[in-house]
């Protein structure tokens, strides 16, 4: 079965949260039968540095889906701007194509009149 985009985010963050624990949840069970008074302070500690780094793994792929959200805007915004920069060079030649056809029918318009005084 295929995992959605936001179920595979959910697994992976929840797999770089506790994998690193691991070793450490298997020595404090050790410790609760050994030395049960010294083993909820390390527990306690332990608790609060897997805080900790679930925070830091969770600004790390939030970062990590920033920079790529980053990448697929920059990739738009240069297809946007050449699509822009042709646009503008389109506009730019109708625009000198116009002033030409302006000066030639002004220049049509001097002609004929001056016939016409004639």
């Amino acid at each position: 079965m295929k995992l959605s985009p936001a179920q595979q985010e959910a697994e992976t963050r929840h797999t770089l949260t506790t994998g690193p624990f691991q070793p450490v949840v298997k020595v404090l069970a050790d410790l609760e039968r050994d030395d049960p008074k010294f083993a909820f302070p390390a527990a306690r500690l332990v608790g609060l540095y897997r805080r900790l780094w679930e925070s830091c793994v969770s600004k790390h792929i939030d970062g990590q889906k920033l920079e790529q959200s980053n990448r697929t805007l920059k990739v738009a915004s240069k297809h946007l701007t050449k699509e822009r920069d042709g646009l503008q060079l389109r506009h730019d030649k109708q625009l000198s194509r116009l002033r030409f056809f302006e000066q030639a029918l002004e220049s049509s318009r001097g002609r004929l009149a001056s016939l016409l005084v004639d």
